[in-house]
């Protein structure tokens, strides 16, 4: 049986403090990876228990369980320090860090033995002799488990102990193993061809596991993401349903199935649902959120034809967006959603109810150039936050600032979807004059 071995980093494109965008995933694939297995070691990532910033138990359960672990330090993410932190209180040795070598290391961890790589122009600078360099070093570190923790380093004495039995540390690594086999398998069928084939193939994976008894919250998401990421909403309902009560009634399962509800034609479940969660659980901007596109979806299916119908589902999407941004105005999706709604219905203080969401979005954008957010999996959320601050000018009639967001926004990595998306959002603001339609147009073309 392999030694496992964690890995503790970022994840996807992120930018280091120079704006320089690094793509980890590929150090993952090229450089940590394959050092890990070359050196007799089983990698499991630690993003692969990440729903939205949420550590779960079996990212804890890794981190004091696995034989070995590698934390890279690049970008100094905050996720990552304190995921070493609790590591090091677990574990005296094994666990080693690396990083990009123009990440400037924080003062607490400058004496700590870092392994270092350089990345020109997208590339690991001598990736060969990196790759045996770093072999060469777990090598010495597999053989004399020196202490590396410099909690067990300074603080004499100090012993932490757990009380699982061998079985069960046994059990949680093989269920670990499991666990990285699965996500690897998710992956390969994602990048399949057709949607209804990754479909099926999700499910006859799903039915070659174990009973879902005896899943974590992890393994669960994983597969409510990847049916989410083929836009397969009903397999997401049927997935959900199909849970054990102890899972299915977590609040991320349960607002995604909220969520799925909602996409698959089932509106009225979906409130239904999801108002009960605020209910019992308390008001959040990600459960208000949903709850408000709900609504809004129904505002838009009878506006052209129901009048006092549309106008219920209008107040009720505003008041739910934002109540929704009002619990957390660091979240500025359900703040954009009401600016719109309460532009489209005519309300006397949305300019200065837009100019509140657009301190959010441009606070959040400072904090981001300034950390390296672990928050969502796709290469390309950096465009929605110029989106929304190109809508908010539009809102507020202020053609200078259009201008400046509609560069950022264009010049932001993003598919072609992301900006057809915002230029159908746009249409509603035409009555601000024509040059409205120019910047529509500039999207459509970009």
């Amino acid at each position: 049986m392999k030694p496992l071995c964690f890995v503790i980093m970022p994840f996807g494109k992120k930018p280091d403090s120079t704006g320089r965008i690094i793509n980890f995933d590929e150090v993952y694939e090229k450089f940590i990876r394959p050092v890990i297995e070359e050196s007799g070691l089983e990698s499991i990532r630690a993003d692969q228990e990440m729903m939205g910033g949420i550590i779960h138990k079996p990212m804890y359960e890794r981190l004091i369980l696995c034989d070995f672990a590698i934390a890279d330090l690049t970008t100094a993410n905050a996720n990552v320090f304190y995921e070493l932190g609790i590591r090091y209180t677990a574990k005296p040795f094994t666990t080693f860090s690396i990083f990009e070598t123009g990440t400037k290391i924080p003062f607490d961890l400058v004496d700590v033995r870092c392994f270092p790589y350089t990345i020109v122009d997208n590339e690991i600078v001598d990736l060969e002799d990196k790759k045996e360099a770093l072999k060469a070093y777990i090598a010495g570190i597999k053989k004399k488990k020196i202490t590396d923790s410099p909690i067990y380093q300074l603080m004499d004495g100090i012993e932490f102990k757990h009380n699982l039995s061998i079985d069960k540390v046994d059990m949680l690594r093989e269920r670990a193993k499991q666990d990285n086999k699965v996500n690897e398998q998710v992956k390969e069928i994602l990048n399949l061809d057709k949607k209804e084939e990754r479909a099926k193939k999700l499910k006859e994976l799903e039915q070659t596991l174990p009973p879902k008894e005896d899943w974590d919250a992890g393994m669960a998401i994983n597969f409510i993401l990847a049916y989410r990421s083929i836009n397969g909403f009903q397999e997401m309902v049927d997935f959900i349903e199909s849970l054990p009560n102890h899972l299915k009634g977590t609040v991320t399962v349960q607002e995604q199935y909220g969520f799925a509800l909602n996409r698959a034609g089932e509106k009225d479940k979906a409130i239904e649902v999801l108002t009960k969660l605020v209910e019992e659980k308390g008001s959040n901007s990600e459960t208000l959120g949903i709850l408000g596109r709900i609504y809004k979806d129904k505002y838009n299916e009878v506006k052209n034809s129901k009048a006092f119908l549309a106008k219920g589902f209008l107040n009720k999407a505003i008041e739910i967006y934002t109540e929704g941004f009002q619990s957390d105005l660091r979240d500025f999706y359900p703040g954009i959603n009401a600016a719109t709604l309460k532009f489209a219905r005519g309300d006397k203080d949305t300019v200065d109810f837009a100019k509140v969401v657009e301190y959010s979005v441009l606070t959040y954008l400072e904090k981001k150039s300034k950390i390296s957010m672990r928050k969502a999996p796709s290469n390309f959320d950096d465009y929605w936050p110029q989106a929304t601050l190109l809508e908010l000018a539009l809102l507020q009639n202020d053609q200078d600032k259009a201008s400046e967001y509609l560069s950022a926004a264009i010049s932001t990595p993003h598919e072609n979807w992301q900006t057809d998306s915002t230029a159908n959002n746009l249409e509603l603001y035409k009555v601000q004059g024509d040059w409205v339609e120019e910047v529509i147009q500039v999207l459509l073309e970009s």
